[in-house]
Parts: structure tokens; C-alpha cells; sequence
């Protein structure tokens, strides 16, 4: 009983485990949905923090394996960015650096769209002078520009 008992533990990690690590999301049955996503932009570099919401068996993976297996997730979402080093991973958020995310021209810095590997319910970009803008449904980050 056990013996049983382990080899279904064992299988149910295998099952979960590859669930966990494929490298794009889609709309139709993924185990996470990400509902918010801040770039907060610092020169050229930016934090990102992402919200999401997992379903009932990443939920219970995560509570029992931990939340570093949705490191390589995060990582894929951001996909289209160069320097990615994700800083924290939790039950429901990350937060993410991103190096050289815009590029500085004169005393302006310029950020060109970068494609997103899921769709984002709602991305919020906040510049240095404080002000923000949010994108419903993105799947993109938009062009802009800020200054310093």
C-alpha cells in the first residue's frame, strides 16, 4: 500500500512537473493567468511585477514544491526582453529586473514595443515622473517614451 502510495506521489510530480515548464502559454487551459503586470521604469531598466492567478493543481504543486518552478514561466512571459533576472517568486506575484528594457537619446528615454509571451489583463507602465498608463489586454508592451 505504501509502495502504492509513493508511485502515485511520484507520478502525479512527473505529470505536474512537465505541466510546469512548457515554454509558451495559450488562452485555452493554462495554469496561470496573469491579471496584472507594472513596468516601472528606471532609466533605462525596469522592475516589472507581475499578478497572476494559478489554477487548483499549480496552487497545490506550489504549496508543496515551492514557487521557483514559475520562475522559467516568468521568464518565458518576457521572452522578447535580453537581461531578465527574476528577484522574487511568490504564490501569486514576481518581481522581475530587466536591464537595458528602453534606450536613453538626449535627456529622453525611448522604449520600443516588445512582444509578450501571454496576454496580460492589464499593463501599467509607470514613468519616473510618476505619472502611468495602463494597456487592457496587452500581449505587447507599447512604444513610449519618458523622461529622466
Amino acid at each position: 500500500m505504501k509502495q502504492a502510495l509513493l508511485l502515485l506521489f511520484v507520478l502525479m510530480f512527473a505529470v505536474l512537473s512537465l505541466s510546469m515548464t512548457g515554454y509558451a502559454l495559450n488562452e485555452e487551459g493554462q495554469y496561470i493567468h496573469l491579471t496584472q503586470m507594472n513596468i516601472r521604469f528606471e532609466g533605462t531598466d525596469a522592475e516589472v511585477t507581475f499578478h497572476y492567478d494559478l489554477d487548483m493543481f499549480s496552487r497545490v504543486y506550489v504549496f508543496l514544491l515551492g514557487s521557483y518552478n514559475l520562475q522559467p514561466t516568468i521568464e518565458n512571459v518576457l521572452f522578447d526582453f535580453e537581461h531578465v533576472e527574476v528577484r522574487e517568486i511568490g504564490r501569486n506575484h514576481a518581481v522581475v529586473h530587466v536591464t537595458n528594457i528602453s534606450r536613453q537619446n538626449s535627456e529622453y528615454y525611448l522604449h520600443d514595443s516588445r512582444a509578450l509571451g501571454a496576454r496580460v489583463d492589464m499593463l501599467t507602465l509607470q514613468y519616473p515622473d510618476g505619472s502611468s498608463r495602463n494597456v487592457p489586454g496587452a500581449t505587447a508592451t507599447p512604444y513610449t517614451f519618458y523622461g529622466g
